[in-house]
């Protein structure tokens, strides 16, 4: 019979990041920790700036975790695309060359962070440059140029907009099946709430396994919005695999919460923590190797964010061990956390550059139309500083756009991604010139084009799904925007198999009694796209 995981803290752990001194907010939540050839890589949720919610820092110690290098941004939202308003919540695995980093991003920014979906990029190094799968590939590649490419979805949260969604993945790999681990934060047809977190599997022996991701169920309900997202991890001496999140988060009687499953699909609890653990916390991480592996005499490592202020948090670094237990549950309950103040570190000196943005993050302009480029560099404190002097411009179509100091102009009607570079760090900005009597005003809205985001859905019966029907509006100025029923009105829903599943006017489709299929036509300002609904259990 196997063991049962028992996780211990041997004392309170370390900050390895706090605010500076003076600012009022900063974070580094939810790490991702990579322990391999000796060398220990964190990838880090952090701020964003000038309307991007998230990007994420690296960092690495060579010490075992004691010290670090100066972090970087190493990943940001991708303008004018489905993840444009952030990356939050990363998740790194290495396979075959290249490091891949999940992710969590929606483009609804004016509900709070709604609607999210996952997401995933590459790069053969940890610090990027990252191309992010599109639904056909990695990146976008014309002739010599290689771009980050407009990402697509690999998890699309395909139920009511307002809710949380998918997201806040976790990797594991396990002869060359990766297991994705996700929450999954709705309600369902009757009203009521569920929170839970999913696996699917995906063939990691193919370049395009995103394309193979297989749904293969809940894993675990989560006990409300109380009990955080987990971040899984494979341990070969008990053969096992092993989560670890927080529960109670945010408050003063927060905990670290293990389960653990023989399968990959199906996990219980096994272990609460509090001893050693900071009040206050949420978003934990736990490493692994490249493969998200854990074995005895590792060097072990977990992570947290804290804090009693919103937004102000710092992150604890411990080091952890494990050991085998015959008993189904142990358990530190009654036992105290420490109440821990946040002590704030001082100002790195000297500063430098941990990412460069540009403001806007996408350039609209007509042929013949110039603009100069705006461009801050951003310290790690997120104070902003202008960059001009010692920027450079590459990998960018010379067809479709002229550069001239920090100056473009629109040549063509076209495309491009341009890379600015200033203090070692790069941010890749889209540049879309159109023809010269193109009405770009804000205001200029006309439905151009309507276009489905998915054209397949799955309604499980079992579980009283609600799913809706969303489809991208594209409009006269460039812009888009992901639209249904009660987030735009024109939108209108025709249904050929009332008996199968029944769609109302906001595109809420739920089970009318008979499992089947359904197609579903979907119109907005003259334009139609077709999908089919499945009603059925799996």
């Amino acid at each position: 019979m196997k063991k049962h995981f028992r996780l211990r803290l041997p004392d309170e752990g370390c900050d390895i990041y706090a605010p500076c001194e003076g600012m009022t907010w900063g974070y580094r939540y939810g790490p991702s920790i990579m322990v391999r050839d000796g060398i220990c890589e964190a990838w880090f949720a952090s701020p964003g700036a000038e309307g991007e919610a998230d990007w994420f820092t690296y960092k690495k110690s060579t010490d075992g975790g004691r010290t670090w290098s100066p972090e970087v941004v190493v990943l940001m939202p991708t303008a004018d695309s489905m993840d444009w308003f952030s990356v939050c919540d990363p998740a790194v695995i290495f396979h075959g060359g290249y490091y891949y980093i999940g992710y969590t991003s929606t483009v609804f920014s004016h509900g709070g962070g709604v609607c999210n979906n996952a997401f995933v990029a590459r790069s053969r190094n940890a610090e990027g440059p990252y191309e992010k799968w599109t639904g056909d590939g990695w990146g976008e590649h014309r002739g010599d140029l290689h771009w980050t490419g407009k990402p697509a979805p690999i998890v699309y949260f395909d139920e009511p907009w307002q809710r949380w969604g998918a997201g806040e993945p976790s990797f594991v790999v396990k002869d060359d099946v990766l297991y994705m681990y996700f929450t999954w934060t709705s309600t369902r047809a009757d009203g009521s709430a569920y929170h839970m977190t999913r696996v699917a599997t995906a063939d990691m022996t193919r370049e395009d396994w995103p394309a193979t991701l297989e749904y293969r169920g809940v894993a675990v309900m989560r006990s409300g919005g109380s009990n955080d997202s987990f971040d899984v991890v494979y341990c070969e001496d008990l053969d096992k695999f092993v989560a670890i999140s927080t529960d109670k988060r945010f408050t003063a009687d927060s905990m670290l919460a293990i389960y653990e499953s023989d399968d990959g699909l199906t996990f219980r609890r096994v272990n609460e923590i509090r001893v050693n653990t900071s009040w206050m916390c949420h978003n934990s991480g736990i490493s692994g190797d490249g493969l998200h592996h854990i074995r005895s005499g590792d060097l072990m490592l977990l992570a947290y964010a804290y804090g009693d202020q919103w937004g102000k948090w710092g992150t604890r670094l411990h080091r952890y061990d494990f050991e085998g237990m015959d008993e189904d549950f142990y358990s530190e309950t009654g036992l105290p956390n420490v109440s821990r103040g946040l002590t704030c570190f001082p100002d790195p000196d000297p500063v430098w550059p941990i990412a460069v943005t540009s403001v806007p993050h996408v350039y609209r302009l007509r042929i013949g139309e110039s603009v100069k480029m705006n461009l801050l560099w951003l310290d790690t404190c997120y104070r902003r500083y202008p960059a001009e002097d010692g920027v450079t411009f590459s990998n960018y179509d010379a067809s479709v756009l002229s550069v001239d100091g920090m100056t473009v102009r629109g040549e063509r009607v076209g495309a491009t991604y341009i890379d600015a570079a200033y203090g070692g760090r790069t941010v890749q900005i889209p540049v879309i010139v159109y023809p010269a009597d193109t009405d770009l005003s804000g205001d200029n809205r006309k439905v151009v084009g309507f276009r489905p985001v998915v054209t397949e859905y799955f309604l499980n019966t079992a579980e009283n799904e609600l799913k809706q029907i969303r489809g991208i509006a594209d409009y006269a100025n460039g812009t888009w925007f992901e639209i249904g029923g009660d987030t735009d009105p024109a939108v209108t829903y025709e249904n050929d198999a009332p008996d199968v599943v029944h769609v109302d006017a906001n595109g809420y489709v739920t089970f009318a009694g008979k499992e089947g299929e359904a197609h579903i036509t979907v119109r907005c300002a003259g334009f139609a796209f077709t999908v089919r609904v499945t009603a059925g259990t799996r």
